[in-house]
This record gives C-alpha cells, structure tokens and sequence, in this order.
C-alpha cells in the first residue's frame, strides 16, 4: 500500500509541477526541462496591451513588433545587460514562455537560473521574485560562467581550472572554474547589445543615417568579424536601409564587412582585455592550468567569425568553441538540476535579512 501511494503521489507531483532550467538572457530565453532538452529558445521580447496590461504576444511573435509596434502595443526587452530592467515585463514575458513550455498546464516548477557572475544582491533578488511570481516553487541561482562551462561538457571530475569567456547579449561573464566550481567569475556590461550599439553609431556617424536595432543586429550577423579578410576580394558588402538623418527620408548605402569590423573593434577589445585581466589576476597554479585547459568560448558571440582565432592569438591559449555555444548556459543549469548535490554546492546563496541576521547575533551573543 505504502509503495503504490508513492507511485500515486509522484505522478501527481509530475502533473503538478515541472523543474526547468532557464537562461534569462537580454537576447534569447531558452528553457531546459529534464529528459526533454531544449524546449524553448526564443527572443527576449514581450508585447503588452498599453490599455489592459494584456500580454499580446512573447517571443518570436512579439520580435516582428521591435521598431513597428500597433499604437495600442507596448514591445518590451525586459532584460538588459543581463539584469531585468522591467520588473513587470519579465514577470509577464516568463509566465507565457513558462505556460507554453507546460502546455498551459497549471504547473508549479523549481527553477535553476543563470545570472551574471558580476550581478548584485538587489538584481539576483529581482530575478528571484520574478520567477517566484511565475509560480516557481524554488528558485536556484547559478553563476553563468559555471553553467557554460558545465554546458559545454566540462567534467565534474576534472581538478584543473579552466577558463570560460561566455558573449550573450548584455553581458560578456568570464569565469574561472575548477572542479565544477566558481574560483573566480566577474562579467562586463559589453557584448552582443554593444556590438548592434556600436554598428548603429558607425552608420549614424559615417552615413548620416540612422537605423533600427534589428537592422543593426542583421549587419552583424552578415557582415561581423573579428579579424581582417585577407585582401579586398574577401570583403563582403550588403545594403543597409535607413532614414536619412537630415531629410528623414529613406536612404540605402552599401557596407563592407571592414567597415563592420572597425565599428566592432572597440567592443572586441574590451572583451579580449577582460579575458586577460581574469588572466593575470589569477594565482600561479590556476594560470598554469588554463595554460594547459585552455579557453571554453560560449554565447553567440562565438560564432562571430575570427573571435575564437582571435582569443587563441592575444591571449595565447587553445580556444575551444562549445558544441552548442548558444544553449551552453541552459544545458549548464540542466546539469546541476538533475544532481541535487552539485546544486546546492553551485547555488549562489540568498542574501540573509537583515532582521534574521539581527535575531542570529543576539542570540549568539
């Protein structure tokens, strides 16, 4: 009898709640759920009724609304440089990714998030109460750095440290991991946001043009690169359409892939400078150990073309480019879900309050 109802309870306990693993990113959310892989990978985007508060449209659908929106509509991207700018955006954006994942079952779940190894105490709990609010049972932060590379395949086992450069949208986080922990982690507020940034300023400055982000974000997937082409035949060009600053009329020009490379440069720079500081901030022993590991690049700054050949020669060490660099940091989290064990060492710990702490010292005291 005791062994059939715990049968009974744990088929209840599936029906009614999910775990997920999620990497909230200011580009793409993509959701893990166990056994099932990658459910859900889809644009950081909500669009919002102005009137109602009604949730429009998430994901892809709400992204073709970015620079066109309904009058009616508000088009969110509720996440920026890897912290939530809009509380109640997020909130709303989750809720539907999380009901569309479950089949708008009303399940309750534990979530394991990613954050950036740099996020405060304030944007951690922001993120919590987020997801509480979309009806999380449990919440798990973890450091993105640690996910990626766990995501990318790195053993459990393995001592060594190794060091992960992991290029989202918001954020750039590089961490050093040894034996499936954090030894040292730290994020910069420059990454695939900063490069769509910095390419609309090039057009703006050169071209007395301006253009929409998701213009922007096109050029650098067409013509982004992190090295020079080796001669004038290998530079690629595409017609880029915007609205001519001085007349506010359409205009098309023709951009060369040089031209995108030297917008890109000084983002490019602070990404690799970064690397380096982690680098030769480290203690001897965790620098001769990424001498012999290497480098684990993540996020879809790795499929910028020449970014892992341009790591490889500044910081001189192997570049490896994960399988799956745009679902590393989801895969990671998927990983510390199914071993309870790993997650609470990995879990970054609630912040205590500070009239618990209060209660603790008297105590003590």
């Amino acid at each position: 009898m005791g062994i059939y109802q715990g049968q009974v309870m744990n088929i209840l306990s599936n029906f009614f709640s999910d775990d997920l693993a999620i990497d909230l990113g200011s580009m793409n959310t993509l959701i893990y759920a166990p056994e099932r892989g990658v459910v859900l990978n889809e644009p950081s985007v909500v669009a919002i009724h102005k009137y109602t508060g009604e949730v429009l449209s998430v994901g892809a659908e709400a992204y073709k609304m970015v620079g066109r929106a309904p009058k009616d509509a508000e088009v969110f991207r509720p996440v920026k440089g890897g912290t939530i700018d809009n509380f109640e955006a997020t909130e709303k954006m989750l809720v539907a990714f999380i009901r569309r994942v479950h089949g708008n079952q009303n399940k309750r779940s534990h979530m394991v998030i990613g954050v950036p190894g740099s996020s405060t105490t304030l944007e951690q709990r922001s993120v919590r109460d987020a997801a509480r609010d979309a009806k999380a049972t449990r919440v798990d932060l973890v450091d993105e750095g640690l996910a990626a590379a766990l995501g990318a395949g790195l053993s459990y086992q393995d001592e060594r440290a190794h060091l992960v450069v992991d290029i989202g949208g918001g954020t750039t986080n590089i961490a050093i991991v040894a034996s499936a922990a954090i030894v040292s982690s730290s994020s910069l507020r420059v990454a695939g946001n900063a490069m769509d940034d910095a390419i609309r300023e090039y057009i703006r400055s050169k071209y007395e043009m301006q253009i929409g982000e998701r213009t922007a974000e096109q050029v650098k997937k067409e013509l982004g690169a992190s090295r020079a082409s080796d001669g004038a035949a290998e530079v690629r060009r595409m017609e880029v359409v915007g609205k001519e600053l001085t007349s506010g009329l359409a205009k098309a020009v023709e951009v060369g892939s040089d031209e995108v490379r030297q917008a890109l440069e000084p983002v490019l720079s602070e990404i690799v400078a970064g690397a380096r500081r982690t680098i030769e901030e480290s203690q001897p022993d965790v620098t001769a150990d990424i001498y012999q590991t290497g480098l684990i690049l993540t996020g879809g700054g790795a499929l910028l073309d020449g970014m892992a050949e341009r790591l490889q020669t500044e910081l001189r060490l192997h570049v490896t480019v994960a399988d799956d660099p745009l679902a590393a940091v989801a895969l990671g989290a998927g990983r510390l879900l199914a071993d309870p064990e790993r997650l609470q060492r990995a879990a970054i710990r609630e912040d205590v309050p500070v009239w618990q702490g209060s209660e603790e010292l008297v105590v003590n005291w």
